[in-house]
């Protein structure tokens, strides 16, 4: 079965992980458990030693004890006990005299003992005990850390293995799943059920596939508006130009073509010059020049530029504002609110009212363009200030919004449409206030 990078990783790190502890524990068997073991030992030996100078005290023999023991008086051994009486001899080659009160010593069959000497009226009774028992019990802690060792790697390492499989295969399928967006397949389902950080991120690249199948639909549309609003005015220039060079026209109708060629291009020119703007906006290219103006005065200004429009179609302006001085740059404010009421003008049936008002919030001017034709339906709404966005009913490809998004955006200022299908649409911003004039 081959094994994913991340399940050899964690295989690696518990193989790692546990074979510093098992060292950590071999060190700390040597030198402190060995030294505990020795201790207690001595503590033994002591034990024994005090139980043999009670025993001699009270006037009777101490035979049975169940270690070795010698009584050392006048430089002569005494064995203790029953067991092993012909040790003595090999002990003969050691000044007893000079050892310290514990410690170890060789014989003559260089065996190493642990011994314990206490000073008696009968002599120093010396208990001792052979040291291989320590390096046996020493073996013994090795050999259960080492089997421990193999039995955690035997036993952990499919375990890590099957762990490992459940932790990366989610993240496999996401893997995949980022690689089919990556490839414009958006319509993508996760069947992801972690409960978890994983599950939550399965969902979060659902959802940036649905956006980006939206923008991707967007930007399609926008190529095609794009095209098809360059298409149009082409086609009427070619149309146009080639009837006046083949001289098929009279000199007026020649001049009426060039007019008509002339409209064209400066139509082209906006449109070129609005994606052009908007690219600017949104990398930060075009700085704002803020300053303090009266909004009253800046919409004033707005409503005369298009009374011609409004009269037109017999429709009422009115302005219902306050003397109010905001800080922002005069000039793209006056770009969005006249977007604003181009927009509300070209969606206003005859003989109705489009109001230009301004109303405090808190501690905040709202700027509103009020008018009572069609409306926006709910799903337009999301969409009405994206940059590829077309309202079918508009025409053109849909820049001015975008760009008054991009210098609102730009202030810092809120944002945003109210609209009832059939009833009332309100755009606004709300920029914070100077003073009052």
């Amino acid at each position: 079965m081959k094994l994913d990078k991340i399940t050899l990783k964690l295989i690696k790190y518990f193989v790692s992980i546990l074979s510093v502890i098992i060292f950590i524990c071999f060190i700390g068997s040597s030198v402190f458990l060995s030294q505990f073991h020795k201790n207690s030992q001595f503590k033994l030996l002591k034990s024994s030693a005090e139980e043999i100078y009670s025993s001699l005290k009270e006037g009777y023999f101490y035979e049975d004890v169940s270690i070795n023991a010698i009584i050392i008086k006048d430089n002569k051994i005494i064995s203790l006990g029953r067991k092993k009486m012909g040790m003595i001899n090999s002990l003969r080659h050691i000044d007893f005299n000079t050892l310290p009160q514990q410690g170890s010593f060789k014989n003559m069959g260089n065996q190493s003992f642990l011994y314990y000497k206490l000073s008696t009226e009968f002599g120093d009774i010396l208990t001792f005990q052979n040291s291989k028992y320590s390096s046996e019990y020493l073996k013994l802690i090795y050999i259960i850390l080492l089997t421990i060792f193999i039995l955690a790697l035997v036993l952990c390492i499919p375990l890590i293995s099957y762990v490992g499989k459940k932790f990366t295969h989610p993240i496999l399928k996401l893997q995949k799943t980022s690689q089919e967006i990556a490839g414009g397949n958006f319509n993508t389902k996760i069947d992801i059920n972690t409960q978890d950080e994983i599950e939550d991120l399965a969902h979060s690249l659902e959802s940036m596939a649905t956006s980006l199948q939206k923008k991707y639909d967007l930007q399609r549309d926008f190529i095609a508006n794009v095209s098809h609003d360059f298409k149009t005015p082409l086609s009427v220039m070619r149309s146009y130009s080639e009837a006046i060079k083949d001289g098929i026209v009279s000199d007026e109708e020649a001049k009426s073509y060039a007019e008509e060629i002339i409209n064209e291009v400066d139509r082209l020119n906006k449109l070129v010059i609005e994606i052009m703007e908007l690219s600017k906006l949104q990398s930060g290219k075009l700085p704002l020049n803020k300053e303090y103006f009266n909004i009253k005065d800046l919409l004033n200004e707005c409503i005369d530029k298009f009374k011609p429009i409004a009269n037109e179609k017999n429709i009422s302006l009115v302005l219902d504002a306050n003397n109010v001085e905001i800080y922002g740059d005069r000039h793209y404010l006056l770009r969005v609110i006249y977007n604003f009421v181009d927009n509300a003008l070209k969606f206003s049936p005859k003989n109705e009212t489009v109001t230009v008002c301004t109303a405090f919030v808190d501690k905040r001017i709202k700027v509103s363009v009020i008018n009572r034709g069609m409306g926006i339906s709910k799903n337009m709404l999301n969409n009405i200030w994206n940059k590829y966005y077309k309202h079918t009913k508009s025409g053109g490809i849909g820049l001015g919004l975008p760009i008054c998004s991009e210098i609102l955006n730009l202030h810092n200022f809120e944002y945003g449409v109210i609209s009832e299908e059939n009833k009332q649409t309100e755009f606004y911003f709300l920029a914070q206030t100077e003073k009052i004039i």
